[in-house]
């Protein structure tokens, strides 16, 4: 099969739609490596093996944050800052 289009890299943007790695997660959650190991460990945040990588769903790590420690999504966090 000859494909013309390229295969689309990783960006950012495209963050919430792909599993990503512990220090994908921290730089996205402004946290250091060691905190996301320590929460991972504590069973605080749902994980998967891919071998012997660990892989974060980031909707899911999102939720969990937002709801241990009770912050708003930016979106409705920018809403409010403008009502």
């Amino acid at each position: 099969m000859n494909h013309s289009s390229p295969i689309p890299q990783a960006s950012a943007s495209s963050l919430p739609a792909r599993k990503i790695t512990r220090k994908q997660l921290a730089a996205h959650c402004g946290l250091c490596v060691s905190r996301i190991d320590q929460l991972t460990r504590a069973g605080v945040l749902g994980h998967f093996k891919i071998g012997k990588s660990i892989r974060y769903d980031l909707a899911e790590v999102e939720a969990t944050l937002r709801q241990l420690y009770h912050v708003q999504p930016m979106a409705n966090a920018e809403t409010q800052l403008q009502a």
